[in-house]
Formats: structure tokens, sequence, C-alpha cells
């Protein structure tokens, strides 16, 4: 059998004598044993390191042609949604869903905020509003029962005193938008409580250095808040009466786990507060 290259006879052992030492040029297949060898006598131009270097193993390399992914019209504006993306950026509509998707539903207190979603959160998720209806069909139920059972002209006058406080709480402190800012009766009492707790019904750790912030007046501003530089271990801002302005609260929508502020007193817009609401659904403000 003659060698493919010189065309010379080749002896038992199949291996050319005149071109076995000469580079191939063309792509070598395993083994590549002798490799530093035929590099060290083929060329001449490597340095003295280079000759002792440990090539390994020869591994296969498979290049596969890069799958191009088309980008999906959104049916109803028409716009391109990129490649990844589950639904359109301009209108929300999931082509998968064939209809548009609102992140909150994936949200398992139904976009509720604040002391809505607390409620939510330590009463079995139930809805805050029939809760609070039901407490009050629990106060009337006490307030007839001790007026069966008393039947004297003293206990007729505390029912109607107590009726009078509780429709004025109704038409002042009880309204929606008093809860929301946590002036109302409920808000407070969670105020106080965990006041006297120690914050450890709302922070996760109560006990952790800086988890929990408190300043009653003083000159605590807003250089103050920029100046904490761990900002995801506070959980607790209780900074009633202090200088906090709008521009500490915009400082605060870059605090991931706050769970709790009091606000109370200070110079700050309701604008800046349901900002920093809409950021952070589960923070409870007491403004």
């Amino acid at each position: 059998m003659l060698c493919s290259n010189c065309q010379r006879p080749l002896p038992d052992d199949m291996i050319c004598g005149y071109c076995s030492d000469a580079i191939d040029d063309e792509l070598m297949l395993a083994p590549v044993e002798d490799l530093p060898r035929q590099i060290n006598s083929g060329l001449g131009g490597f340095s003295e390191s280079s000759k002792h270097m440990d090539f390994g193993f020869a591994q296969e390399i498979h290049l596969q042609p890069e799958e191009r992914v088309e980008q999906v019209i959104c049916r109803k504006c028409n716009a391109a949604i990129p490649a990844g993306r589950l639904q359109c950026a301009s209108c929300g509509y999931n082509p998968q869903l064939s209809r548009e998707f609102d992140p909150l539903e994936l949200d398992e207190f139904d976009g509720a905020m604040g002391f809505e979603r607390f409620l939510m959160k330590h009463t079995s998720q139930n809805d805050p509003g029939n809760l609070i209806l039901w407490f009050r069909i629990f106060i009337v139920f006490l307030l007839a029962v001790y007026i069966v059972t008393a039947r004297d002209l003293i206990s007729l006058v505390i029912s109607a005193a107590i009726v009078g406080c509780y429709v004025g709480y109704l038409l002042t402190l009880g309204q929606q938008r008093h809860f929301h800012a946590g002036r109302s009766v409920i808000p407070s009492v969670i105020l106080l409580v965990n006041r006297l707790s120690g914050w450890g019904g709302i922070a996760e750790d109560s006990k952790g250095l800086g988890s929990i912030i408190t300043r009653r007046g003083g000159r605590f501003g807003d250089e103050d808040l920029a100046s904490i530089e761990d900002t995801a271990v506070v959980e607790v801002l209780d900074i009633p009466s202090t200088a906090i302005t709008d521009t500490g609260v915009l400082y605060l929508q870059g605090f991931p786990n706050l769970k709790g502020l009091n606000v109370q007193g200070c110079q700050v817009s309701d604008d800046s507060l349901d900002a920093l609401q809409r950021v952070n659904k589960s923070v409870l403000i007491w403004r």
C-alpha cells in the first residue's frame, strides 16, 4: 500500500517514514498524544516555556446554528413583542392568554395596600371590609344584650351615649381616608401594640441592629435617611415630628424591606406618601 501523501510504499506499521514528521495543515482528529512533539519539531519559533505546555486531552467542538426567535406581533395594537416577553409592553396584551394581563392577578392580597394588606395577612386573608362589618354587628349585639338585661334609665342613657360616640367616630375618624392615613382606631391600636412590643408584630428581625430606627422630634432629617448605607436592614422608621420632607420620603423608595413608617407631624405631602405606598404595598404608614 502506498502513502497517500508521498506515494511511497508503507511499512507494516502503516506509518510513512518520510512524511510522518511533517505537520498536517488539515484538522487533526484524536489521538493527540504526539501534539507537543510535533509542534516542537516542526516549529522553531516557540519559546522554551511553550515546549513544556500541557495540552491535555482533545475535545470535540460541535457548532450549531443559532436559533432565531421571531418577534410576536401584538394582535391588539400591532406592536412588536420582544423575544422572551410574555405580554405587550404597550397595551399589556398577552398572546398566550388572548387577553390583557394585569400583574395584580398574581397578588394573593388582590392589590390591597397598607393596613388592609396587614389585616388580610393576619386574618387568614379575609376581606377587611367584612371583618369591620362583623365587628360592628358584634358591638350592636352586645349593646342590645346590655339594654335588655339592665332595663333601667341609666342603661338607656349609657347605650345612647355609646351609640352617639360611635356615630360621631364614623363621621370623623372612622372614614376610609383616615383608615388609610393611620388615624382611625385600628391603625392607632396597631401602632400602640407594636410600640409596646418593640415592633415584633411587624418587623421580622426586630432585635437586629439597625432594623428599627426611632426618633421623636429633633433634627433628624433627609440627610440622615440618605446616610443609611444598608437600606435592606431597615424595617421600621418611627420618626414622628422630625425634619423629614418629601425628599426623604423619596429616599425611602429604595428601602426594600420597610414595613412600618410613622411620619405624624412631619412636613410631608400625601402625594409623596402615596407614591411610596404604590412602590411598597406592604408598608404601614401613619401620617
